[in-house]
């Protein structure tokens, strides 16, 4: 029999075309799912199904919205899906971001249960469906990711009931008690069952999502591990997502990194730093975690002129009103922290809200000596993983709420609705010798080499069953996704 394909549905494309001065520029997203996924894709001929989101991407593909990748070598299929305005603002920015996202992370309050997201959302859900079954040949493997399309498992089972379908959910799942404030929530619930295999990052998440099945769906069969409904057995698992250590540590140490790191942290002219790096997101806890810096500075006046705090804080969804207050009340404290304790030649908090490059990231993640990674609650945080790859000598302080503190268990784990216990926090990983900070930080370099995301992928894969001609190795990984980029 011939080993199937992969078909791998998701919001975001492992390859946009730009306009640019010079005309259409192709770019590739650095790391995660795309580092992992596009050797795989190039080595099985598959199909990626996604959003078509780039201003040039209709200029490049056909009448069906196809196009091989990557350019200089077609190894697979991307196939574009092309949403209207009106689908961008309630499919995406509405019931995805507006729905799903602050339910899962605890933040129902902030959610806007409008009927019409809901029906875009269906509508998209449907639209995409089409798309998978135009592709997908009786031996091909469907990989669904995120909260973005949690009806299409079902839906494509009653439509290919024996082709092998699974989603990897990539955020938190809240208890029951949260995810019950979701209207639509029992068919959110059966269209995930329409898997075979559910993944997430927790094993939390993973009893959360089970207890839910047994509250919604009582006549289920629900064990620690897999549902049985409607005659189908449903597996769900927790898969820790890594980074991909290798190319992180390699870009982190290329010479130019490591000099303009150094220039910079000369210019800053301050013995210690400290770094948060985030999205502009209420679930990041960055109002909290300054909070803390005050708070240690009020009890520790020695440290005044002596270090500085960074805080990244990279736009996100900044047409959503929530997203707007919340960066209002940062600048304002920030405002407030850099007055109270600003003297000449040193400024308290270093304060940058715009995206990023990663090269500017990597040297930060160089010259800082602790890294607070402090969310309110997180799917995972990969800022936790890219922080102890590149840096050789500091310390990690980081949030009990994040996925990541489940492996990560020898940081410094702090609640971060507790300013004191995060200013506390503050004062020993300042204070710590060499041989502490080994201690701790070893176990997490270890496991960020081992669990990286080519070990999520195979994990994954290896749970699933499928029969994938891979056979490819680390080496080639890179390859591939060096020459992709």
């Amino acid at each position: 029999m011939t080993p199937g394909r992969l078909i791998v549905v998701s919001n975001r494309e492992p390859y946009i075309h730009e306009w640019n001065k010079s005309g259409i520029r192709c770019k590739m997203p650095i790391g995660g799912l795309v580092a992992a996924l596009d050797p795989v894709m190039q080595k099985t001929r598959g199909v990626w199904i996604a959003w078509g989101s780039g201003s040039a991407d209709a200029e490049m593909v056909d009448e069906k919205g196809r196009l091989l990748v990557p350019e200089d070598d077609p190894r697979y299929t991307l196939r574009r899906i092309w949403l209207s305005p009106k689908e961008v603002s309630e499919y995406y920015f509405g019931f995805a971001n507006r729905v799903i996202w602050p339910v899962c992370h605890l933040f129902q309050e902030k959610a806007r249960y409008l009927s019409e997201y809901w029906e875009t959302y269906r509508e998209v859900n449907q639209r995409f469906t089409e798309a998978t079954l135009e592709e997908t040949n009786p031996e091909d493997h469907i990989w669904i990711h995120d909260i973005h399309f949690s009806l299409m498992p079902a839906a494509l089972r009653k439509e290919l009931p024996d082709n092998d379908i699974a989603l990897f959910w990539h955020i938190p799942f809240p208890p029951w008690e949260t995810f019950s404030c979701i209207p639509w929530r029992r068919e959110i619930l059966e269209g995930l069952m329409g898997a075979d295999l559910l993944g997430f990052h927790t094993s939390s998440y993973v009893a959360n999502f089970l207890g839910s099945v047994r509250k919604e769906f009582p006549d289920a069969q629900v064990s620690h591990s897999a549902i049985r409904y409607k005659g189908r057995v449903t597996r769900v698992r927790a898969f820790p997502i890594g980074i991909d250590n290798a190319e992180y540590r390699d870009m982190g140490s290329r010479e130019s990194i490591k000099r303009r790191a150094n220039k910079l942290r000369n210019k800053m002219g301050v013995k210690q730093i400290i770094l948060g790096v985030d999205r502009l997101d209420y679930t990041k806890g960055i109002l909290n975690r300054l909070l803390a810096f005050e708070k240690f500075l009020e009890s520790h006046p020695k440290y005044l002129g002596k270090l500085s705090f960074i805080q990244v804080a990279s736009p996100t969804r900044s047409s959503i009103n929530e997203y707007k207050e919340m960066k209002r009340q940062i600048e304002e404290t920030v405002g407030r922290v850099n007055g109270k304790f600003q003297r000449p030649q040193w400024t308290p908090i270093i304060y940058i809200n715009r995206q990023i490059p990663s090269d500017e990231i990597l040297m930060l993640y160089r010259i800082a000596d602790v890294a607070m990674v402090t969310p309110i609650i997180d799917g995972m945080n990969l800022v936790a993983k890219e922080y102890v790859s590149v840096n050789d000598n500091g310390i990690l302080i980081l949030s009990e709420f994040a996925g990541a503190s489940e492996e990560m268990d020898t940081a410094i784990i702090v609640n971060p609705y507790d300013i004191d216990s995060m200013a506390n926090a503050l004062e020993r990983a300042l204070s710590m010798s060499i041989e502490e900070k080994n201690r701790i930080m070893q176990p997490l370099r270890e496991l960020v080499v081992e669990h990286d995301i080519f070990w999520w992928l195979d994990a994954f894969i290896e749970e699933w069953g499928i029969d994938l001609e891979i056979g490819v190795n680390d080496e080639e990984k890179h390859t591939i996704q060096k020459k992709a980029q």
